[in-house]
């Protein structure tokens, strides 16, 4: 689950027309991911926050526990390197991603515009539901 919730901040991140974006987990319950530009606050279910800060090719997440993870975007491929020192990697096919787990599973993430299907490797989905920015001049 938190490969995928590291995934799911990943997703986020490229989208930068999202100001607020909510996530429908597996199990049913709620994270909201608030878009301050640089930064990326996420309320997490259990009510814990983690933090995300965009350095352009490099984006660093402050898990809620106070561990680091690490993402760095080559394009079409990105690579987590997670708090424990496992690797996750990202390939984006546009509308699909696919997601190559730390432990060798598979996941993958379908882009229908306004949400996005999770597919764990499990079979379980997740859904996010996407809020556009409002234009503020």
């Amino acid at each position: 689950m938190k490969q995928i919730m590291t995934f799911l901040v990943i997703t986020f991140i490229s989208y930068g027309t999202c100001a607020q974006s909510v996530i429908v987990n597996a199990d049913g319950t709620h994270s909201t991911v608030i878009d301050n530009g640089t930064t990326k606050t996420i309320v997490n279910a259990d009510g814990t926050h983690s933090t995300v800060i965009d350095n352009g090719t490099t984006k660093t997440i402050v898990n809620a526990d106070g561990t680091h993870s690490t993402v760095i975007d080559n394009g079409t491929t990105k690579t987590i390197v997670n708090a424990d020192g496992a690797h996750s990697t990202v390939i984006d096919n546009g509308t699909t991603k696919t997601i190559v787990n730390a432990d060798g599973t598979h996941s993958t993430v379908i882009d229908n515009g306004t949400t996005m299907t999770i597919v764990n490797p499990n079979g379980s989905h997740s859904t996010v539901k996407k809020k556009k920015r409002k234009n503020h001049r």
